[in-house]
């Protein structure tokens, strides 16, 4: 027999609205870590397109997703879970 959690509306929107911050940080550092390595390289970043720049973003997070999510989750965990004062 399995157990069901209930949440509130609540809970369940800031769950909502951290998996989506979370995929938007990952894709973010992933993009910028994409921008690092054409760098590196001697290429010049405006000779890509925001797509082709997406798409190698998307492919550098298939390979490298956990320490991607590990690098961001703190950031995205402070931004969508911090206390109003």
């Amino acid at each position: 027999m399995t157990t069901a959690t209930t949440m509130t509306a609540k809970e369940l929107a800031q769950q909502i609205k951290f998996r989506g911050c979370l995929h938007h940080a990952v894709l973010y550092r992933a993009r910028n870590k994409v921008k690092d390595q054409l760098r590196a390289a001697g290429l010049k970043i405006s000779g890509y397109s925001a797509r082709d720049l997406t798409a190698l973003a998307e492919e550098y997070v298939q390979h490298h997703r956990e320490e991607l999510i590990e690098a961001v989750t703190p950031w995205v965990k402070e931004l969508v879970f911090k206390t109003k004062r």
